[in-house]
């Protein structure tokens, strides 16, 4: 189920948010910043763990976003709300044992997460267990030396595309090629 929000800042859910707040089964929240999609997910994650007739468990719960920073705001409000709650039914078991397991629910950041996925069936894609993510650094200097291998190319006149960027170069660059270099990784940047 697909919710958009408008960009609204409020206290109260609107009829939206509260519908994405109470629907059951996997939702996609799509919203601009400043909309409420962070207190929206928290707080269908906690209406989800204390639910009266089937309280749900984080073990269940795969919360993604696209920042660390969202990230941890979600986990950090969840605990907060789990908090008040429990401190109002300390006797709560549910409640203590959903603390305990915030640390390690998947509330992670969209990257984070298909990295978990890969790291976890490594061998079904044929990777070596020992993957990783490159270093934004070791990545920059990799996309540099591979982009200067791609110009060679072109300059030698061995790629099929190599006339076109050939023009492209004399035409926009005035001779240059650092301002289509640049246009090619900002390009790669947004992709």
């Amino acid at each position: 189920m697909l919710f958009k929000f408008r960009n609204l800042a409020m206290n109260t859910p609107t009829p939206n948010q509260q519908k994405a707040i109470e629907s059951k089964g996997n939702i996609l929240v799509v919203a601009g910043a400043g909309a409420g999609k962070t207190r929206t997910l928290v707080q269908r994650c906690v209406a989800f763990l204390l639910d009266e007739n089937s309280p749900g468990s984080l073990e269940e719960v795969l919360m993604v976003t696209f920042t660390e920073a969202a990230a941890a705001e979600m986990r950090k409000r969840i605990r907060g709300m789990l908090e008040e709650k429990l401190r109002d039914t300390p006797e709560n078991l549910h409640l203590a044992e959903q603390l305990a397991l915030l640390d390690c629910a998947r509330i992670c950041t969209l990257h984070s997460f298909c990295f978990q996925l890969v790291r976890e069936h490594f061998h079904s894609l044929n990777l070596d267990p020992q993957i990783n993510i490159l270093p934004d650094e070791q990545s920059t200097l990799l996309a540099r030396e591979v982009l200067d291998d791609l110009m060679l190319e072109i300059y030698a006149g061995k790629s099929s595309i190599a006339a076109p960027v050939q023009q492209l170069i004399s035409e926009h660059g005035r001779g240059w090629d650092q301002p289509i270099r640049d246009l090619v990784r900002r390009l790669h940047a947004y992709t």
